[in-house]
């Protein structure tokens, strides 16, 4: 055992000083093949040899066993070349398979670790594009001038409300206020939406709707995200991240958060059960392992017409609060193995 260990300290030594004289010369010695060495032991015991490799460097083979190299079994020890240019060193393989050879060029090639960096591949785009799905026309005046529409019942606020530019589902909930002067009391909508192209964590840079008790609740669209998916990646999973606050505590919560395929709800609902809170973050919904009940293809979630559409809803029954939304992004996890 002892003279092993002298013949191995005396290799090291050899090794370190030919390893010094490649560095200094332009001309690559050239010279036996690599001596193959023995297998390791289960317990990586047995040292392999080493022999002087050919054209490239010192190759040293074996020496330990697989599970040490990374492997899971007992397999056999890579060989590595030290070339002029660099050190190329084989990887053990995953499942206890044999390591890789590291060539004898300037950045080696790595042996069979793992993937082949074909699959869990991400893209993270923002939203380019948002609006309301139940009013198209801005804040001032169109919207704002409803509030003061003269009116005798609901279906005068609703004319007035499609004529302003709300759709007719959404301007069925208007109502007609009886007082001094009757006035109208239109749906609300989330209003501000270019604000979500650039992330501020404020709510002056951000969308927002004036929540109240109503049967309609507005959705906001999230879209035109412009991934760059290749033509026939599988898509493993979805998300969205909402960075969105609420001006109260405890009054404003999910309704439903869906999915958009061609500009249409698709698949499940994710809607979280927790209120949002007055502070603004990153709310996530889907994952890279949720496909949220739908089929996806590369083409459709590059189309302009892929996003999400969030719903909030107003957790309390008189009164009013804001919900905000500053920023969305999608993630879209997927592998071109195929």
């Amino acid at each position: 055992m002892m003279a092993r260990r002298l013949a191995l300290l005396a290799l090291g030594s050899t090794s370190l000083t030919l390893l010094g004289t490649l560095a200094c010369s332009d001309d690559h010695p050239s010279g036996d093949p690599a001596g193959a060495g023995p297998t390791a032991g289960a317990d990586g015991s047995t040292a392999g040899s080493a022999t002087l490799a050919g054209a490239g460097g010192v190759a040293v083979q074996g020496g330990a066993s697989g599970a040490s190299l990374g492997g899971a079994g007992t397999a056999s020890a890579g060989a590595g070349g030290i070339a002029a240019g660099g050190v190329a060193a084989g990887g053990a393989g995953a499942g206890g398979a044999s390591a890789g050879q590291g060539g004898g060029n300037l950045a080696g090639t790595a042996g069979a670790a793992g993937g082949s960096g074909c699959s869990g591949l991400t893209q993270t785009r923002s939203s380019r594009s948002a609006k309301s799905t139940g009013f198209s026309a801005p804040y001032m005046p169109d919207y704002y001038s409803l509030y003061s529409h003269a009116c005798a019942t609901n279906p005068d606020c609703a004319t007035a409300c499609v004529t302003a530019g709300g759709t007719q589902a959404s301007c069925a909930a208007s109502e007609c206020i009886h007082s001094n002067t009757d006035y109208c009391l239109p749906p609300t909508y989330w209003f501000g939406l270019d604000q979500l192209l650039t992330e501020g964590g404020t709510q002056e840079s951000s969308a927002w709707i004036i929540m109240v008790s109503n049967p309609y609740r507005d959705q906001l669209a999230a879209s035109n995200f412009q991934f760059e998916l290749p033509p026939g990646a599988k898509i493993s999973g979805i998300s969205f991240a909402f960075v969105e606050a609420a001006g109260s505590e405890n009054m404003i919560g999910d309704y439903s958060v869906r999915a958009l395929a061609n500009s249409q709800p698709v698949g499940l609902d994710r809607a979280h059960t927790k209120p949002w809170t007055t502070t603004f973050h990153s709310e996530i919904y889907g994952g890279p392992a949720d496909l949220w009940g739908a089929t996806w293809t590369a083409e459709t979630v590059n189309a302009a017409s892929f996003g999400v559409a969030l719903t909030p809803m107003y957790l309390d029954t008189a009164g009013n609060e804001r919900a905000y939304v500053d920023f969305v992004t999608a993630t879209v996890t997927y592998d071109t193995c195929n």
